[in-house]
């Protein structure tokens, strides 16, 4: 037998490095494809569930601070004895406005009454609240009434100006204690300019007998 040359030597090397090639490729496809596999068995790809966004019915309550410029009168308000019966929710509907005084050097909340307690200016009215005797005040000259507790009042910085209302009697003299329920009528005024009053006042108040 007569030796290979050396053309046939690079021939039958080229072959046996492509079928090594081949089988490499093969082996490392195999490879990927089982590792794809087992990841995708370990650490399952979650499926999100499609949900419909809830629509809001046409006829849902709307809240009070989006109502505020809806048309509104004391129509709606029950009368005893030719008088409103106002509670307080009705007077909350008042919103403040921020403007710098000059005499006072410093921003001061006005109110912006709602078209429904502007209704009730000059009105005679009748209101239930929880009594702040003088001495809590620090004035002499007034009776505050609140729509919470003395704890929870204005002045202990717990609610705003809408919940509290000054009281002048009429007939002065009665005594009252610290956060007493009592019920008052009068001729309500609304203040949106005197610092030195509070934004309601009762005119001419009496106490409503039981």
């Amino acid at each position: 037998m007569q030796p290979m040359k050396s053309s046939s030597y690079l021939i039958l090397f080229l072959v046996i490095a492509a079928i090594s090639f081949g089988g490499f490729k093969m082996l490392n496809n195999t490879i990927e494809e089982t590792a794809t596999e087992t990841l995708a068995n370990i650490n399952p790809v979650p499926e999100v569930e499609e949900k419909e966004i809830p629509k809001i019915p046409s006829n849902t309550e709307l809240p009070d601070s989006l109502k505020w410029f809806e048309e509104s009168t004391i129509k709606s308000l029950p009368i005893k004895d030719g008088h409103y019966k106002v509670s307080w929710k009705v007077l909350g509907k008042m919103k403040l406005n921020e403007q710098y005084n000059e005499e006072m050097g410093a921003y001061i909340p006005y109110p912006i009454f709602h078209p429904t307690v502007k209704d009730l200016d000059k009105q005679l009215i009748e209101i239930k609240g929880y009594v702040i005797p003088i001495e809590e005040t620090g004035d002499a000259t007034i009776l505050v009434l609140s729509a919470n507790p003395y704890s929870q009042c204005f002045f202990c910085g717990q609610a705003g100006p809408e919940t509290v209302m000054d009281i002048q009697l009429k007939k002065k003299g009665k005594r009252f204690k610290t956060d007493e329920r009592v019920s008052f009528r009068g001729k309500l005024k609304l203040n949106d300019s005197d610092l030195f009053y509070l934004n309601y006042i009762l005119e001419d108040a009496e106490v409503v007998k039981r």
